[in-house]
């Protein structure tokens, strides 16, 4: 059983939940409650807290893992956990004599997307397959993260910032073009494996249909896809397509999703969105409003928040209270049934759900990190 960092403060209470999934047991561990007997906890009810307020504190499990460098031991499941779905998961499709679209997604940033999608690349170049990773034009950032020509970048990971993978830039910024900028350059299933894509939420030049119908094309190619992108926006809206995937993704043959979870940080919840910070030139910082637009590079920063008590954005023209759209891996049949937006996607694709199975991976993937919600 792993030694939590605070151990040996008496003012929290460390609770452990060891999770048996076939071939590993895996520990799991949060803050369920913390009393106040220190200056180091002794924090105001969450309730009372100002949501949009950046003096807020940090909770001290946060902050004593930010302060350690060690923030990825705060995301559910572990990368050996998720590495064996990923890599069981891969197996079972393949056997099956379908293609794998294997989706890694999260509710908020700072959850190991990426690296997550990495290290699956890595393992399937140890088993011999020819991966391409691939990227957005608008998730290209700082020069590091460029190359030579438009259509070449790097995937950077944090948890791997001196080893960059080479990236195809997908220029037009859309999906359902990826196809046609792979036939351009020769890349065919001959000579690729595995198809890895970052940041899909940030191909942002496509419809939501089109985006699904880019990822269907690829796979009906032949193409095997690991893939990752956040589900909300900074305005805890559904991020561009994503939602529209991960709706798929329950019924599609071959799709199956793998959702990663961190906490809050600034109390033990669960994050489920990304705070936008903007800091502008002379110093000063606030947290951006809803009407900012969702792309904006520079100025600003994000982090996981919980949209419970800290609230990811500010909402200076709205009056109405935001209501934060469920993800469509937790909805019941019967909730997607009277979603008019989902019944028109599945419609488009022809697909009924009365007559299609739910992907079992995402219930699996989804039951890993029920544990960590307080």
């Amino acid at each position: 059983m792993p030694t939590p960092l605070i151990a040996d403060c008496a003012a929290a209470r460390v609770i452990f939940y060891v999770k048996n999934d076939q071939r590993e047991t895996v520990e799991i561990f949060y803050v369920e409650e913390y009393a106040q007997t220190s200056d180091l906890f002794a924090h105001p009810a969450w309730e009372q807290h100002d949501p949009y307020s950046l003096d807020v504190p940090k909770h001290p499990l946060y902050l004593q893992h930010e302060q350690t460098n060690s923030l990825h031991k705060l995301v559910t499941p572990t990368p050996p956990m998720l590495q064996s779905q990923l890599a069981r998961a891969y197996h079972e499709i393949h056997t099956s004599s379908i293609t794998p679209v294997l989706f890694i997604h999260a509710e908020s940033m700072q959850t190991e997307k990426t690296k997550n999608m990495t290290l699956f690349a890595w393992q399937m170049q140890q088993y011999g397959l020819r991966t391409l990773f691939m990227m957005p034009a608008h998730a290209v950032g700082d020069a590091h993260q460029r190359g030579e020509t438009p259509d070449a970048g790097f995937v950077v990971s944090r948890a791997f910032p001196q080893k960059k993978m080479p990236a195809l830039v997908v220029t037009s910024n859309s999906l359902h073009a990826i196809r046609d900028q792979l036939a351009a350059k020769g890349i065919t299933p001959a000579t690729t494996d595995l198809l890895c894509i970052d940041e899909i939420q940030l191909f942002t030049e496509q419809t939501p249909l089109e985006a699904i119908a880019g990822l269907l094309q690829l796979q009906q190619a032949g193409f095997s896809i690991v893939m990752n992108g956040i589900d909300y926006d900074f305005k805890a809206d559904p991020f561009t397509h994503m939602h529209h995937v991960l709706l798929m993704a329950r019924f599609l043959p071959g799709w199956q999703t793998f959702q990663l979870a961190t906490m809050c940080r600034h109390c033990s919840h669960r994050a489920r969105g990304s705070r936008r910070v903007l800091t502008f030139p002379d110093g000063r910082t606030h947290i951006a409003d809803a009407t900012s637009p969702i792309v904006m590079p520079g100025l600003s920063h994000y982090y996981a928040v919980c949209d419970i008590f800290h609230k990811p954005c500010t909402r200076l023209t709205s009056v109405a209270e935001h209501i934060r759209p469920p993800l469509p891996t937790s909805m019941t049949l019967e909730q997607i049934q009277r979603t008019p937006w989902m019944q028109a996607t599945l419609a488009h694709f022809s697909v009924t759900p009365l007559t299609q199975p739910i992907n079992a991976a995402s219930n699996v993937a989804r039951a890993d990190i029920t544990g960590y919600t307080l």
